[in-house]
């Protein structure tokens, strides 16, 4: 029931070619929607990226630090 919810309002009418057409996602509403099906694999690139910013930045304060003495 959900799948033909969903194809019935992507279709519009083309007054140009005279004939019914389906919607075209953009990309952003693509990502979003592969974002909210997968939230696991999500949270994890998420969480992946994160400790590696903060692990870069305590390199590089550890080095300051260094360089300091």
């Amino acid at each position: 029931m959900e799948y033909a919810k969903d194809e019935i309002f992507q279709v519009t009418y083309n007054t140009k070619l005279n004939r019914l057409e389906r919607l075209k996602e953009n990309w952003t509403s693509r990502c979003y929607k592969k974002i909210k099906e997968h939230k696991l694999l999500t949270t994890v690139i998420i969480t992946f990226f994160m400790f590696s910013i903060i692990n870069i930045v305590m390199i590089y304060s550890f080095m300051k630090i260094l360089q300091n003495l």
